[in-house]
């Protein structure tokens, strides 16, 4: 305040500055993601404006940004949008009696799902207090990051799927005996957990859940592992977090035993979810082999959490391996099941292309699905984009009107597409050879 009461105005370079060096001085503090958009800042018209980018604003934290408001200005006026949009009008005693409303400070708040942002604007220069706000509220926001599970596991590189989409049962052609185990193993314990408890009370001495822990999927790659996983997690509607291996690694040292610590303690701050851990086998592999001590400290969090002291409670492990001769001997024993994917059969592999090419006739589904042995549904699916895009090609140059491909297309691709890969092998195998 000035002497005569009045609050001092802050110039508007000296205002930037002090923004500027508190927002990074918070973000360093609380070890935030880099990636935190910088605040912004307008001097047009005689109007000041900063604007931060932020998350998470819900009906509870507008309550609390419109008390922090209140808690630095001496008068409100709350006026509330449709459509994503508030605006805390907040009225200084000083100001009180102005008629323009840009006499006034504004706070301004767009976006309310997504792309949140919130804006400080006033005709002239914010006073200490007007400032101190502004940085309240970013800080009140961004505090609120860290202890977010969901947000934990994406910095982390970890992808969060709360339902499968368009993905269901019927999109995976087959493997009726792989789905009876997994419907067995999985989601009927997830699904039923008080008759599994109640059973495990009456048989046991001591209390034990008979609960899967973790779920070992075992296969060639291309066969359905990562979208079963998908599909389990829309069926028991719980969150599937989806970690790749290259997420885990670091170069530092003993930063990749860390981050996978890391992740399932925010797992279980989901308070249950499927968490997926693809190519286990270059997570963690053989002791028996020779093994980097990096290596040798991520296979021993996954020993604890899937089964030791610090296992996890509330949260279902699935590791996903086409090489499980590889996996370390303890590892594989943590697991209370093995699901073995094989490559689909010959009619199997006619349901993946009728999946893809449902204007074909049965006869000719069969015949695809017979001259394509060996092959995985991924490989399946990858042919009939392939078919599909040079199909495109060949109206688009023709100038046709739209339609689908016919059979002898499908199995022309098929063919070469066989050829191109048997090709592909053998200048692998001379390269490895010489």
């Amino acid at each position: 305040m000035s002497e005569n009461g009045e609050r001092e105005l802050i110039p508007y370079d000296r205002m930037k500055e002090q923004v500027e060096r508190e927002v990074l001085a918070f973000i360093e503090r609380r070890n935030l993601p880099e990636e935190i958009p910088p605040p912004r800042f307008s001097f047009e018209k005689g109007t000041a404006m900063v604007s931060f980018a932020l998350p998470f604003l819900g009906d509870s934290l507008v309550v609390q940004f419109i008390a922090i408001a209140k808690a630095h200005l001496g008068n409100v006026r709350i006026h509330a949008f449709d459509d994503g949009y508030y605006a805390l009008q907040a009225l200084n005693k000083n100001l009180f009696k102005a008629e323009n409303i840009l006499d006034n400070l504004k706070v301004e708040f767009f976006g309310i799902t997504a792309n949140f942002r919130a804006d400080f604007s006033k005709k002239g220069n914010f006073s200490q207090e007007e400032i101190a706000l502004a940085l309240e509220i970013f800080k009140t926001a961004y505090a609120r990051l860290k202890d977010d599970p969901s947000v934990r596991l994406k910095r982390l590189g970890a992808s969060i799927y709360g339902d499968s989409g368009h993905l269901d049962w019927s999109y995976i052609a087959g493997y009726e005996e792989v789905k009876r185990k997994i419907r067995e193993s999985i989601i009927l314990p997830l699904m039923n957990p008080d008759i599994y408890d109640s059973i495990a009370k009456m048989t046991r001495r001591s209390f034990e859940s008979n609960r899967p822990r973790a779920i070992l999927f075992e296969g060639g790659p291309g066969v359905g592992k990562t979208t079963i996983a998908r599909i389990i997690a829309g069926e028991v509607k719980v969150p599937l977090v989806y970690v790749p291996i290259e997420s885990i690694m670091s170069k530092w040292y003993g930063q990749s035993s860390q981050n996978l610590s890391q992740i399932f303690d925010a797992c279980e701050d989901l308070g249950g979810s499927i968490l997926f851990l693809d190519e286990i086998d270059s997570l963690a592999g053989s002791r028996d082999q020779n093994m980097f001590e990096a290596t040798r400290r991520v296979l021993s969090v996954l020993l604890r959490r899937l089964d030791g002291i610090d296992s996890v409670a509330s949260t279902i492990t699935i590791g996903a391996t086409n090489r499980k001769k590889d996996l370390d001997h303890a590892l594989i024993s943590r697991f209370d099941q093995s699901i073995h994917f094989p490559l689909p059969t010959a009619r199997e592999r006619a349901a993946i292309f009728g999946n893809y090419a449902r204007h074909l006739s049965e006869s000719e589904l069969d015949a695809l699905g017979g001259a394509s042995e060996g092959l995985s549904g991924r490989n399946i699916r990858d042919i009939c984009e392939y078919t599909e895009r040079r199909w495109a090609r060949k109206l688009l140059v023709k100038k046709l009107e739209a339609s689908v491909p016919d059979f002898d297309f499908y199995r022309h691709a098929l063919r070469g597409w066989k050829e191109e890969n048997q090709m592909m092998d053998s200048i692998e195998d001379a390269a490895k050879r010489g």
